[in-house]
């Protein structure tokens, strides 16, 4: 049995990952290949339970804090999800990983690289995605796309320039890791950026017969 693969899916609020990767995962299951999708943080019961504080509005977080947490849900969720799946040779989509934490609490909550690069090669097991895409969206546009009824969860009510910098945060990723990263222009219709999706999918893993 083959090692699955591992897809995470990158960008700001609003630029439409969580109805994206549902297509993606049917179009894999179209191609007979074992899917399960998964999120971060979260995907585990101790993920999900960090999941709701990080959320909260009434959480006061301070950044390395919130660091420390999105790590440790990410470690149960490597050990109990990521590595069983994979060895399973089950396709895992994530929406966001390690980059997430490189963007939001490096770039934005401005929070030492070499902080996040201590906690990545002790607590992540090596687990790297065998591919992310990144939906490429500036946050002008990204926060037209706020569902006006949602209530806003923690990270949603921080200001313009959090996001401002976590957006930019995200492009540098996407310069120093242009073999692993593509990006997808969400700033088109949503079946335009599925398609555009699957043709990367399709290329990356050929081997496959995708």
């Amino acid at each position: 049995m083959s090692k699955g693969k591992f897809i995470s899916f990158e960008g700001i609020e609003g630029v439409g990952k969580s109805t994206t990767i549902n297509h993606i995962k049917k179009f894999l299951e179209k191609k007979d290949i074992d899917v399960y999708c998964t999120r971060e943080p979260g995907g585990t019961n101790f993920g999900e339970s960090i999941r709701n504080i990080l959320l909260n509005n009434k959480s006061i977080i301070y950044p390395e804090a919130e660091l420390l947490l999105m790590f440790a849900s990410r470690n149960q969720h490597i050990e109990e999800v990521v590595i069983p799946k994979l060895e399973k040779g089950i396709w895992v989509l994530c929406d966001r990983f390690i980059d997430a934490s490189y963007a939001y609490q490096g770039y934005g909550k401005k929070v030492k690289s070499n902080k996040i690069d201590l906690l990545v090669k002790n607590f992540t097991k090596k687990i790297q995605p065998d591919l992310t895409i990144f939906f490429n969206l500036n946050y002008d546009l990204a926060k037209k796309r706020f569902p006006k009824n949602k209530k806003k969860d923690r990270f949603e009510n921080l200001d313009n320039e959090f996001f401002y910098d976590v957006y930019s945060g995200y492009l540098e990723l996407v310069k120093s890791n242009k073999k692993r990263i593509k990006v997808v222009d969400s700033n088109q219709s949503k079946e335009k950026v599925c398609n555009e999706i699957k043709k990367i999918i399709t290329k990356t893993f050929k081997n496959f017969n995708i």
